[in-house]
């Protein structure tokens, strides 16, 4: 079955514009997903991945002793007994838990890989790779020019790769958030009902995983779609200067009221969960390197120290705040984030890059995602897996600054004559 649709994502059309690099990003996406389950098993000796494939067993257990139950509890969440409910981890609020929405999808594996945590790790890392190679695929076709950056950032850059693949709910995350960025980037063009159906169960993946981020990336979405829309119907719009305004005017009119509507949803709901999360794993990190704010549940903390929050999440830890060679490879991860974003920068200031309504809508994206990692996850150990939401966005925006693209294009060029 793996084999099967491995071979029906190499048949469509997409997966053209990702030759010659599509095996081997698939092969190194399948091997991150072996490396992620030695990694939680033999270094760490437990971990989430663990105890969703512990809850899955006691699922996948109770649907061949009584599948109409097991079944009642996949799409209702209704429990035979208390008693069962309690043996199942993070199940005491199962319509709103990401984590045993994890474990219920791991279940329905279970009863296809006979129970295989590697097996599963496989499954859920072909899903991962699916909705990446889509949206590079799509950007490839937006921009031909900077084939290289999207399939740097998003298929090989490392730590996007291991945190994305494997028994995790990043997986799932990852892959229907790219799914549903790239079917909103294709909406303006033809699409068909087939695309349409998958981007709903995407975006229903993607809520059930992390809906602070789908409450974020759904909006950015739309805005960009009506602009695209408009372009179409009106001749005005369809001036890129033009598109770029009301983009911008959409997204600052769009923030400005979210302020206050955030605030209002079930009394601050929203800023009592940023602070809660921030914390509880602050609590938990003690000796450890962290993001060190004074933040309170109300608007204008959150405001206050999203910048700092924001740059944390990109740029820290530093090489002098690591102590162990697993942070140290985070810290190698961010010199190289800095570099890059020093030579965009340039490139910006020296005119040498052409802002289109894309750029805007995936930098939108990469400053409110990355200020909400920020926010929320204080412990860079846990922050160098969050952040895979937003990063492959950001390395692909900084990869087509003038001096890196053509850093990029002098590396293939050395590749193919090292190959001929």
């Amino acid at each position: 079955m793996l084999g099967g649709l491995v071979w029906w994502l190499r048949k469509q059309n997409w997966a053209e514009e990702l030759r010659p690099y599509f095996f081997p990003a698939l092969l190194l996406k399948l091997l991150c997903g072996v490396l992620l389950g030695l990694l939680y098993f033999k270094y760490y000796g437990g971990g989430d991945t663990i105890a969703y494939f512990k809850g899955a067993l006691k699922l996948s257990a109770y649907a061949k002793q009584n599948f109409a139950g097991y079944t009642r509890l996949l799409f209702l969440n209704e429990f035979e007994s208390d008693t069962f409910k309690a043996t199942i981890p993070f199940s005491t609020y199962p319509s709103f838990s990401n984590s045993f929405f994890t474990i219920k999808i791991i279940s329905v594996l279970n009863l296809i890989t006979g129970s295989s945590y590697y097996l599963n790790g496989l499954y859920l890392s072909l899903f991962s790779f699916w909705g990446a190679a889509k949206l590079a695929a799509t950007l490839i076709k937006l921009f031909p020019k900077y084939k290289v950056a999207a399939i740097a950032a998003f298929l090989f850059f490392p730590s996007v790769i291991f945190w994305t693949s494997g028994l995790s709910k990043d997986s799932l995350m990852f892959g229907s958030m790219c799914w549903v960025v790239a079917f909103a980037l294709t909406v303006p063009q033809r699409v068909n009902w087939t695309a349409s159906s998958l981007a709903l169960l995407m975006l229903w993946i993607f809520y059930k995983i992390k809906f602070f981020f789908a409450f974020i990336v759904l909006p950015l979405l739309v805005l960009y779609v009506l602009v695209k829309v408009l372009a179409r119907s009106i001749p005005l719009f369809q001036q890129r200067r033009v598109q770029l305004l009301a983009l911008t005017v959409a997204l600052i009119v769009a923030g400005i009221a979210a302020i206050p509507v955030f605030q209002i949803y079930r009394d601050g709901f929203l800023y009592e969960n940023i602070v809660q999360n921030y914390n509880d794993i602050l609590a938990l990190s003690e000796g450890k390197p962290t993001i060190n704010l004074q933040i309170e549940p109300t608007p204008q903390s959150i405001i206050r120290n999203a910048p700092e929050a924001l740059l944390s999440a990109i740029y820290r830890p530093f090489i002098w705040e690591v102590d162990n060679m697993l942070y140290w490879a985070v810290a190698a991860e961010n010199v190289l984030l800095a570099i890059l974003s020093v030579m965009g920068v340039i490139g910006v200031v020296r005119g040498k890059f052409k802002v289109e309504v894309e750029h805007v809508t995936l930098l939108a994206l990469v400053l409110v995602v990355g200020a909400i990692c920020g926010l929320t996850t204080p412990n860079f150990g846990s922050l160098s897996r969050y952040r895979v939401a937003f990063l492959p966005f950001l390395v692909y925006l900084l990869l087509q600054g003038h001096y890196s693209n053509l850093l990029l294009t002098k590396l293939k060029m050395l590749g193919s004559r090292r190959s001929f």
